[in-house]
């Protein structure tokens, strides 16, 4: 049998091919039915493959946040998209439309587990800030310490820099002196003679100590500014000692979820409403096949099916007749016997084209 062009060309088309294998759809069968019908059975595949990947996003998050081995991450997540899609495919290409009864049921669970990954990426942050939370309120002694250590590292610091900058003051301060007295300005105690008198020499006697000093604080500074970053690794090392350690692993986001959702009332709104629109997605397929009326592509689909189940029970029926009659002669099994008269080459002259010129020509 020849196919019209547009059967032909429905058939050569990959995406279209892939997207009725999807749907369950012979594409011999659908190629000879009505536009309606095709795009039907497309629409059914593309409702199929969504729902597969769909399924596959929102198991590959969960694990991922499970802290999975990442080299089973996506191969159970790939299984996981299989057994969806092809439950979707069995529901989509059933000819019997109590078989999508089921999946409304199904799907309240489904869509409730692809609805809680979802949810987690959306209050991602909010979810943040509620595990920060709680993680300072669990160590609030511990961060209170460190605190504690940190700023006493701090104002030991400051003080030495406090300490630098009056010394260096006060060297000033005598420089003045020793400047004044170089000059040989006049005043109680000089004797007139720039750089001779005592206060000169006590002038640059005490510049000297506190010359001394100044340098013996910038060393002692130098010192402590290399030792703060080992310091404070050190406090550091006994915090994480000491502190509840934060978790962040799929259980504990998912407790976060809940006292985030229930935060707020509109946070409360909107998780039913992403778990809803999930459950409702997730139903398309089986609502569509129960709303949806049969097209000629089913019509077509139960005739082939009576014709294949009437021409193996009457095969089967004259097998056995004839192994009553004579069973030790070896003959073709039934399976043989239809699989040569269904794949077997159609005359040009089948009896039904003969009565069909008869009709015609009377």
């Amino acid at each position: 049998m020849e196919f019209p062009r547009h059967a032909q060309a429905l058939r050569r088309n990959p995406l279209t091919r892939a997207l009725l294998w999807a749907s369950k759809t012979n594409p011999h069968l659908v190629a000879l039915c009505s536009g309606w019908a095709i795009a039907t059975q497309i629409a059914f595949g593309v409702f199929v493959v969504f729902s597969a990947l769909s399924a596959f996003g929102s198991m590959y998050y969960t694990l991922s946040t499970l802290n999975a081995p990442s080299s089973l991450v996506r191969w159970i997540a790939l299984v996981w998209s299989i057994f969806i899609l092809f439950l979707e495919r069995e529901i989509a290409g059933g000819l019997d439309r109590t078989t999508a009864m089921i999946r409304p049921f199904l799907a309240l669970f489904i869509g409730t587990l692809v609805a809680v990954p979802l949810e987690l990426w959306v209050f991602e942050n909010r979810i943040d800030q509620e595990l920060q939370r709680q993680y300072r309120s669990e160590n609030q002694v511990q961060i209170a310490k460190l605190s504690a250590l940190e700023a006493e590292l701090d104002q030991r610091h400051a003080a030495m820099e406090a300490t630098l900058a009056d010394l260096r003051k006060q060297e000033a301060d005598w420089g003045k002196i020793l400047d004044s007295e170089a000059v040989g300005r006049p005043g109680p105690g000089r004797t007139g003679i720039p750089g001779a008198g005592p206060v000169f020499r006590n002038a640059q006697a005490q510049q000297a100590d506190v010359q001394r000093r100044i340098e013996e604080v910038r060393r002692d500074l130098e010192q402590y500014d290399r030792s703060l970053p080992e310091e404070r690794q050190r406090l550091e090392a006994q915090f994480h000692r000491e502190e509840v350690g934060k978790i962040t692993d799929f259980v504990t986001r998912y407790e976060g979820l809940d006292k985030v959702v229930h935060s707020s009332n509109a946070l409360f709104r909107l998780s039913w409403l992403i778990t809803l629109a999930l459950i409702f997605i997730d139903m398309t397929v089986a609502l569509l096949k129960l709303l949806t009326p049969h097209s000629d592509y089913h019509h077509l689909v139960s005739a082939e099916i009576r014709e294949n189940v009437t021409r193996i029970d009457e095969i089967s029926e004259r097998n056995y007749r004839l192994a009553m009659q004579d069973p030790e002669v070896p003959r073709a099994s039934v399976a043989e016997k239809f699989a040569k008269v269904r794949y077997s080459p159609v005359t040009n002259h089948t009896t039904f084209e003969r009565d069909y010129e008869t009709k015609a020509q009377a």
